[in-house]
């Protein structure tokens, strides 16, 4: 049962590339060399790329509450297709993922329909509203539960946030911050760029996005508590986190595909599958975050999947919601655009998908001996398009749509149990 034999992998483990066999047991790895014989099912995978299966520590499953738009079985499956092995659930659910009895609820689905490992954040406010705290010290000790995050709308109030953050360190826990300060918004769509202008549009600024960074590192400060700041965008943002870390504070931060890959420069015909919260933003700004991926500030890339129905997405770019999908390519988006480009490291992106988030969050990202498979398998050479009838999502708000890629997921194994998504 679960038991078979990769030969010829290149696989990543301890941050480098290494051509050995590997040898799974009842869907334990156990041994890890070359030349291994054993008269398990053997796969000869001609030297294709093998690494831990990758962690998105930012995902919208919309389930329970807006299953038109996705399910906890579409957006693990197209977790399952992307390499993925774990995702986080964010809050924003109907109801709001803020009480026990609604995560105890979400863990049974998970049960019955997740295709990968499946945890949450519960909300940081009851509903999101930044009025009141959620029970943090008892949601906690609830395994699913792996932090706290109002992602889809910054906590406004200083106090709110303070108290936050006071109890995330008083319990160990993590605050995963979307930092939006509302009162910079103007009913913008995109960014404040030429772009905007230049289309009569109503921008988002960077401050809107770097002023709560700075008020919440300030914070940090004082308690030392765990803190992740959600889909940097901005230089500053990048600067400010980069002199955290420097200054020691326990802090991290993530970077999405879609901000790595595109700027306002890209955006077309004012589609709205252009239109994502904090928006695409200057080549400046975008400079800055594969600086920060390449220095290590920035440490983790997540998709931020956000899947919308077409009817909901289908409207002019002024009225249509933010969010874009995301998971189910997201690696090899990066792999043509950023490492076929030299512009980082293919380590570098393996690490932010694997043991950077599992860093963040206490997670398992290594390969090891002795531990259950979570290993992703995917040919680097082989060329492929984005086509709709693949998408293994509900939605397919991209604007990555007929783009063509390289690097092919061949097969990606969770908890020993392989899907071949390819023949090997």
């Amino acid at each position: 049962m679960n038991s078979y034999l990769l030969k010829n992998a290149h696989l990543y483990i301890n941050h480098q590339f290494e051509n050995v066999d590997i040898l799974i047991e009842d869907g334990m790895i156990t041994k890890i060399e070359k030349n291994i014989e054993s008269d398990v099912p053997t796969y000869d995978l001609k030297g294709k790329m093998v690494a831990h299966n990758f962690i998105d520590m930012h995902t919208h499953l919309r389930e329970p509450g807006f299953e038109h738009k996705e399910t906890i079985y579409s957006g693990t499956m197209s977790a399952l297709y992307g390499g993925y092995g774990t995702v986080v659930a964010m809050a924003n659910t109907l109801p709001c993922m803020d009480d026990l009895e609604t995560i105890a609820d979400f863990k049974k689905r998970v049960i019955k329909d997740g295709q990968v490992n499946t945890y949450t954040y519960s909300a940081i406010t009851k509903d999101l509203k930044g009025k009141e705290l959620v029970d943090m010290a008892h949601i906690v000790e609830e395994d699913i539960v792996l932090g706290f995050s109002d992602d889809g709308k910054g906590v406004q109030s200083d106090e709110m946030m303070d108290l936050a953050m006071q109890l995330a360190s008083n319990i160990d826990s993590i605050i995963v911050a979307h930092c939006e300060d509302e009162s910079e918004l103007h009913g913008g769509c995109i960014h404040e760029g030429h772009y905007a202008k230049e289309h009569d549009l109503i921008g988002i600024n960077s401050a809107s996005e770097y002023k709560q960074v700075a008020r919440d590192l300030e914070i940090v400060k004082h308690y030392q508590n765990r803190y992740h700041v959600c889909h940097i965008s901005t230089k500053e943002t990048v600067e400010l986190l980069r002199q955290a870390k420097k200054d020691g504070l326990p802090v991290s931060g993530e970077a999405s595909p879609h901000h790595l890959i595109l700027t306002e420069e890209n955006i077309k015909d004012c589609h709205p599958n252009y239109k994502m919260n904090p928006p695409l933003r200057s080549i400046e700004d975008h400079q800055a975050l594969i600086d920060g991926l390449n220095d290590q500030t920035i440490k983790v890339i997540a998709t931020d999947h956000a899947p919308h129905a077409r009817e909901e997405k289908n409207k002019p770019i002024q009225d249509a919601p933010f969010g874009i999908i995301g998971i189910q390519h997201a690696f090899p988006l990066l792999y043509t655009y950023l490492v076929k480009k030299n512009l980082v490291k293919l380590e570098t992106i393996l690490d932010a998908l694997t043991t950077g988030p599992a860093h963040v969050l206490r997670l398992e990202g290594d390969v090891k001996l002795g531990q259950k498979a979570n290993l992703c398998i995917f040919d680097l050479d082989k060329e492929f398009v984005i086509e709709e009838d693949d998408i293994k999502s509900k939605s397919i708000n991209t604007p990555f749509l007929g783009v063509k890629c390289y690097g092919k997921i061949v097969a990606n194994i969770v908890n020993g149990k392989m899907t071949e998504m390819e023949e090997m």
